[in-house]
């Protein structure tokens, strides 16, 4: 029943923008009498269907039809200046008058030779090509998703971001994050620039609810370098930007099959026609639930205070992976309301059945549902002004059902308000704003599972300068404020220096600010249920501080793009769980020690002339947590990742092959013991380098049909349960076999 009401609610959505965009098209036929047409093709001639042309300094756009064909339909006849691009060419301006019976235009776009003129927009609120961003930041195209055909985005990100870690939390039994040793409270998750509430496992995001299928990019910059997008970010920003209708008509049927590894069926529609913009996309995944067991448990050396040392190997274990059933909806609609002004709204909801744990004698159920509103208005040349609210609602449900009873043990509301600005007045940008967070949250880790409430808000201060042509600064300050801690003022700064043609340099300095979090203030939960020993907040901790100092060189030559970057933050304050010395076995939050981390990342990308693109990635990463002289860190120091993607267009017919790996190196872990006469023992873990590969291999075929067969964990490495807490453990090889039909495409449209 819930798949049909599900299909149901899909068709209304999709059927109900299409007849309204018809009923705009005839009320505007007089007002907007004046248009510009045209067809956009690529280096061949052949038409580029999904092209955007934008008329700049408007809020009018378009998008190509099968045949690269568009229409925008002005209300003035004046001179404007046309944006067209496509992913992977490069964007081309165009001057166009519009006429009731226009001329049309023919564009042709080349193709890029790299991937700097990406444009990006975390940084800030303008749109700028990635070669000209002061701000170090890496983006994970849509041709580089489609090219790794991913399950779910802790995949995607393991790929593409060496020094990236996804864990599996042994309580939650869910996955969590670790970035060039930064931990997932040190992350900034957002999706079309808006924070997401909610945590999966402890101080991480519900990972699983960022659905790969409706994904168009990812944005990632490191460490707290945004004005914008928040101080509290200490390890970095992933900004997932969603996809948009970008055809007159779109229309699209996935499936993605892997057996017991993994189901995903989406289908999605979309139209941009006229004023109005739409896409509406459902998605149903679905995977089964594994174990992991070794056959031998691990060995450790533990070393004594005396010097001594012996070896020791724990029983063997496993580690069960729980599966799941989800169901994703996506609803964006836009509306142009003139030139100056345009509307955007977007819901979402998402419904993840977990299935049942062993031993429990309830289902958990986990929900979310979103509402987006933003207005955008134009007040001048080269100035914009977007204000915008979101309201997200994540829950965590518990169906008994064998009573029939269901509760809700975790709610977390967060409410956002925004209002920024920004504007270009000769070589100078500014942007200013006002941002709100109000939070609400009702956790099972609370006393007697009660609920708190938190406000913060921040006001932020950017400018952007092109001092020579060569030479660019980005200089900002923000100001949070907490009811709590009240205000904090963290400013930052980031330099670009074009030295010559090929060659360019970054550098950057940030402090960042982390309020404790409501669990870390408020907690008290007995771990386990069963009086082992209670992990407590601490209403006296004291925000986290960070300073942080980054350093890169680019190279740029035809098709070669190489880059080394370093970056090194120094952490005040840093939250953690200490005992409570009081004989107990008892925790709570405190302010530890001052701590520091490293890392030195390498990309090397080059694009040969006849379809291969070769792409590697290394990270070095000093995490260095020190206990008694030794380093207890969980971070491999050693990481790489490296890409071979192929395509080429034999006649009508589209061939792709594309080889992913990701490695890590072997590297050993201290952890602190005390004996019973008060001395303490040092046992010192092995982890095994590890190497997982992916090969995926597709063709397109006339009318919109796509085939892809893959092989996921190629070399069939198997994890130990024993190892699960560093990264999910993976049972083997998996086939997937992938079919997709454009819809728009298969009818002309």
């Amino acid at each position: 029943m819930r798949r049909v009401l599900c299909s149901l609610l899909f068709l209304l959505a999709a059927a109900v923008p299409t007849v309204f965009a018809e009923e705009v098209d005839e009320r505007d036929s007089n007002r907007y009498r004046y248009s510009i047409l045209g067809d956009v093709v690529d280096e061949n001639g052949q038409p580029m269907p999904g092209a955007t042309v934008r008329v700049l300094g408007t809020t009018f756009g378009a998008g190509t039809d099968s045949d690269g064909e568009f229409v925008i339909r002005l209300e003035n006849a004046k001179e404007y200046t046309l944006l067209v691009s496509f992913i992977g060419y490069e964007s081309q301006e165009v001057k166009a008058v519009p006429a009731v019976r226009p001329p049309r235009l023919h564009i042709r776009l080349v193709p890029s030779s790299n991937q700097l003129n990406d444009v990006v927009v975390t940084g800030s609120f303008v749109a700028k090509p990635l070669k000209e961003v002061p701000v170090l930041t890496r983006v994970i195209s849509q041709k580089e998703i489609q090219a790794l055909n991913p399950m779910n985005v802790e995949t995607l990100l393991q790929y593409e971001l060496p020094g990236l870690q996804i864990g599996y939390n042994s309580m939650s039994q869910m996955p969590e994050i670790s970035y060039q040793g930064m931990d997932g409270e040190y992350m900034l998750f957002l999706i079309d620039g808006e924070r997401v509430s909610g945590e999966g496992a402890d101080h991480n995001v519900d990972f699983t609810r960022f659905n790969v299928d409706d994904i168009e990019r990812i944005e990632v910059i490191k460490g707290a370098q945004s004005t914008i997008y928040g101080s509290n970010a200490l390890g970095g920003v992933i900004n997932i930007i969603t996809k948009t209708a970008n055809r007159p008509f779109s229309g699209n049927l996935n499936a993605r099959y892997a057996g017991s590894n993994g189901q995903k069926y989406t289908a999605s529609t979309g139209v941009k026609k006229n004023r109005l913009t739409s896409y509406t996309s459902l998605t149903y995944r679905t995977k089964d639930t594994y174990e992991i067991g070794d056959e031998v448990g691990k060995t450790t050396v533990t070393e004594g205070s005396d010097g001594s040392s012996a070896e020791k190997q724990a029983d063997a274990g496993s580690t069960t992976v729980y599966g799941y059933n989800i169901w994703d909806f996506l609803q964006k609609i836009g509306y142009t309301c003139n030139e100056k002004l345009n509307a955007d709204l977007k819901g979402s909801f998402y419904r993840n059945k977990r299935d049942k744990r062993v031993g429990k004698m309830y289902q958990d159920i986990f929900l979310d549902y979103t509402l987006n509103g933003k207005v955008t208005y134009l007040p001048g040349e080269k100035q914009q002004l977007v204000i915008g609210y979101i309201y997200d609602n994540y829950q965590k449900n518990q169906d008994y059902f064998l009573s029939g009873k269901k509760t809700t043990d975790y709610c977390n509301i967060k409410q956002t308000p925004r209002i920024d600005y920004t504007g270009t007045f000769g070589k100078h940008t500014v942007s200013v704003g006002f941002e709100g967070d109000f939070e609400y949250l009702k956790h099972y880790m609370l006393e007697d599972s009660s609920h708190v409430n938190n406000q913060l808000y921040a006001f932020y201060a950017q400018e952007d300068w092109d001092i020579l042509d060569e030479l660019n600064i980005v200089a900002g300050v923000r100001a949070d404020y907490h009811e709590k801690y009240h205000w904090h003022v963290t400013p930052k700064v980031s330099l670009l220096w074009h030295f010559c043609d090929h060659v360019s340099f970054r550098a950057g300095y940030a402090q960042g600010f982390r309020s404790p979090s409501l669990k870390e203030l408020y907690q008290a939960y007995d771990m386990g249920g069963m009086g082992w020993f209670m992990l407590y907040g601490n209403p006296d901790l004291k925000p986290e501080t960070s300073n942080q100092v980054s350093l890169s060189g680019e190279f740029t030559k035809g098709g070669l793009n190489m880059s080394v970057s370093f970056a090194h933050n120094r952490f005040r304050n840093k939250i953690a769980y200490m005992s409570l010395g009081d004989g107990s076995s008892d925790m709570q939050y405190v302010n530890a020690d001052n701590a520091k981390t490293t890392a030195l990342e390498t990309i090397l990308r080059y694009r040969f002339g006849f379809g291969l693109i070769l792409t590697g990635s290394y990270a070095y990463t000093n995490d260095y947590e020190e206990v008694d002289g030794r380093n207890t860190s969980l971070v491999r120091p050693h990481t790489a990742t490296f890409n071979a993607m192929y395509s080429h267009k034999f006649g009508k017919i589209g061939f792709n092959c594309s080889l992913n790996g990701q490695w890590g190196a072997k590297f050993d872990t201290y952890t602190r013991n005390q004996n019973d006469d008060g001395t303490y023992a040092y046992e010192i873990t092995t982890y095994d380098a590890r190497t997982m590969c992916s090969l995926n291999t597709g063709v397109t075929l006339p009318k919109g049909i796509s085939l892809n067969l893959g092989i996921d964990n190629l070399f069939n490495y198997k994890d130990k349960a024993a190892d699960s807490s560093l990264q999910v453990p993976q049972k083997g090889i998996s086939v997937i076999g992938t079919v997709n039909l454009n819809i728009a495409d298969m009818f002309g449209l």
